[in-house]
């Protein structure tokens, strides 16, 4: 059960990478790459400090976390609204929104309410005992699917008004890489320190 849906979600994904590239170009695949890459170290600092949750047994891995937790960010933000603002404008062009930003975070937040008892239900991902839910959904997780598309998106677009080169290149990973440690290491404090 567990490797059809690591599969699946890696087929969606996959075509969530095809249809950026389509419409958007480099811009397209620089955002999904960025956001890739912003899961794969986000969820290898969760399972190598053991923070937040843990993962049942998973086929695909990427590092010391499986694949499926690297992807599932990248798949999911662009449908919460990351192909550019409602009015129509791109996302490289200006700052987001407030509007933007509260959808894309809604979104995210509604998102977590499938995602998360879907997991639970099917044994994927195990949280760490004693997590306080609502509807089967941690109360940390609405925190940290809202922190985390807020946060990404001022970086991605204060970063995409920059000339492009090495430089860009570099501060993307930078920032990336901070956003990702930053975002675990804060969120279970926010855990322990509320008792979530």
């Amino acid at each position: 059960m567990h490797l059809f849906v690591e599969l699946l979600t890696l087929l969606f994904f996959l075509a969530t990478v095809a249809h950026a590239v389509w419409w958007r170009g480099k811009s397209g695949a620089g955002l999904l790459g960025a956001l890739l890459f912003r899961g794969f170290v986000r969820e290898n600092v969760v399972i190598l400090r053991q923070f937040l949750y843990g993962f049942g047994p998973l086929t695909l891995m990427l590092g010391k976390a499986p694949l499926i937790a690297s992807i599932i960010w990248g798949y999911s933000l662009p449908r919460g609204g990351l192909g550019g603002d409602p009015d129509g404008e791109s996302l490289e062009d200006r700052r987001p929104s407030a509007k933007l930003l509260a959808l894309a975070a809604l979104f995210m937040m509604a998102l977590a309410g499938f995602y998360e008892p879907f997991l639970k239900l099917i044994d994927m991902a195990r949280w760490q005992p004693g997590t306080r839910t609502t509807l089967d959904v941690p109360l940390d997780y609405l925190a940290g699917y809202l922190s985390l598309t807020v946060s990404f998106l001022l970086l991605w677009c204060g970063l995409m008004r920059r000339p492009p080169g090495v430089a860009r290149t570099a501060l993307l990973l930078l920032g990336l890489t901070f956003l990702a440690l930053l975002h675990v290491v804060g969120l279970q404090s926010l855990k322990d320190l509320l008792k979530w």
